[in-house]
């Protein structure tokens, strides 16, 4: 059998929510939060996105026969957002031309893609919570992978395979910082969990990519509630609460399957239905059963207005949902429903604005109302290696919120402000500060500054 060139799928990153215990978030990269999506017919194109005007993805000559993607058809990003390293010379430039060699010598024989990526993260937190620890280190690895088995007449079928891990460097990996400071998500998403964690899924596309399925163990947050530039903690914005909106009940890389149709080239449905019941670290069958059970539907509108004398490109995505799960407060199982609006919109050239709004009932989310709103800048200043953004969240948690949080206290309203700086030191490395703001005073934190430090390097 004649093996097709490799089909390259990065799945770097990713962030899916446990709702239930702090201590096995579930957050975390282990889904496509940075596509590197090569086009078949143009492998060497300039990247293109959100970040950029619609006139230079026509002129970068963008095909719309895509390679197969982690997400979608029409990704929220079509590729990561170019910037320039500030420095010629890379130290780990034999690790690249390492792997460069593998790849090209072995597994794009087979049709297998592989990607490694690290990331090591410091915070440091004024204010928390009686016992929690002021400061953490976290070191985070991964390495995902992409067998195509098949790709003909624009459809392929694909397995999905991520290894990761997280390890405290100088500090112990728990408890979390998010709790520390009040928070019932997380303060830093680059997060997988205390053990070796994976996901594990098929997926096959039909009548030319306009509809894919994926099925197996798989986390929500890779397909729903995504957005252009507040959906990865690699290179955005790294807390939770920015990355999804706080309402929504993502569970943990659970077993399910996820189903996308393309309705032309402007609209995208997609739903869902997966383990509720899952934890961080696990086989993703977990008490599964009908009385526990994500189940999403999302539509997601492409737009193109005019902004500023130019087309410019933006989504338009509503999500309803409905989680039946374990009770968290009791013996038996409960469910309730939730909505989120998301939305993403180039303003100018290099910059994108968003927008969530997320509400869910009080007894199967820890947040049943929240909203978010940011913008994030590449070549701020005429800088060509950074890219930075600003967020606000405001956010009211309830009484299973701060049961994630281990906090015994009343529900009440929490604000957070995230602004982060990001540079391309090299070809292989980013670094950067990301200092963040929370306040909640049910839970004894005034205005807590978490000043950290976030290094990431991917091969």
């Amino acid at each position: 059998m004649k093996f097709i060139a490799p089909l390259a799928v990065v799945v770097i990153a990713g962030f899916s929510q446990f709702v239930q215990a702090q201590d096995d978030p579930g957050y975390g990269a282990d889904d496509p939060t940075s596509e590197a999506i090569d086009r078949y017919e143009h492998m060497y194109d300039k990247p293109v996105g959100l970040l950029m005007t619609f006139e230079e993805a026509e002129k970068a000559g963008v095909s719309e026969r895509m390679m197969p993607s982690a997400t979608d058809r029409y990704p929220v990003v079509d590729h990561p957002v170019s910037t320039t390293p500030l420095f010629s010379e890379d130290p780990a430039q034999p690790l690249q031309n390492l792997f460069d060699s593998i790849r090209k010598n072995l597994t794009d024989q087979a049709s297998l893609s592989f990607s490694p990526m690290a990331a090591w993260t410091y915070q440091h937190a004024s204010e928390v919570v009686d016992g929690a620890p002021h400061a953490k280190s976290i070191l985070w690895e991964a390495v995902s992978m992409g067998l195509t088995l098949w790709h003909k007449d624009g459809d392929y079928g694909q397995i999905i395979f991520v290894l990761q891990n997280n390890v405290g460097v100088g500090t112990p990996l728990l408890p979390y910082m998010g709790a520390g400071v009040g928070d019932p998500s997380v303060v830093n998403n680059i997060l997988v969990g205390p053990k070796l964690t994976t996901n594990l899924y098929w997926q096959q596309s039909f009548n030319q990519d306009t509809i894919r399925l994926r099925v197996g163990k798989i986390s929500g947050t890779a397909f729903f509630d995504r957005n252009a530039v507040a959906y990865d903690p690699i290179s955005g914005f790294m807390a939770l609460d920015f990355n999804q909106s706080l309402t929504d009940p993502f569970p943990s890389r659970g077993f399910g399957g996820v189903l996308s149709v393309d309705f032309g080239d402007e609209f995208t449905l997609r739903g869902g239905t997966m383990n509720s019941a899952s934890t961080g670290t696990t086989s993703g069958f977990d008490s599964l059963g009908w009385a526990h059970l994500l189940t999403m539907l999302e539509g997601d509108q492409r737009i193109y207005p005019e902004i500023g004398g130019k087309i410019r490109e933006g989504h338009l995505r509503l999500m309803a949902w409905y989680n039946a799960i374990p009770n968290p407060m009791g013996a038996g199982n409960i469910g309730g429903m939730g909505l989120t609006f998301n939305m993403d919109q180039a303003i100018a050239d290099h910059a994108t604005a968003f927008v969530r709004a997320g509400w869910g009932q009080n007894d199967v989310t820890v947040s049943n109302f929240a909203v978010s709103a940011g913008l994030a800048m590449t070549e701020p200043f005429g800088l060509k290696s950074c890219q930075t953004g600003i967020a606000l969240e405001y956010a009211k948690i309830t009484a299973l919120g701060r049961q994630s949080a281990n906090l015994a206290i009343s529900p009440g309203e929490h604000y957070m402000l995230e602004w982060y700086w990001r540079v391309q030191m090299t070809k292989s490395t980013h670094t950067g500060p990301v200092i963040q703001v929370v306040r909640d005073v049910e839970a004894g934190i005034s205005g807590s500054v978490i000043l950290g430090w976030r290094t990431t390097i991917m091969f």
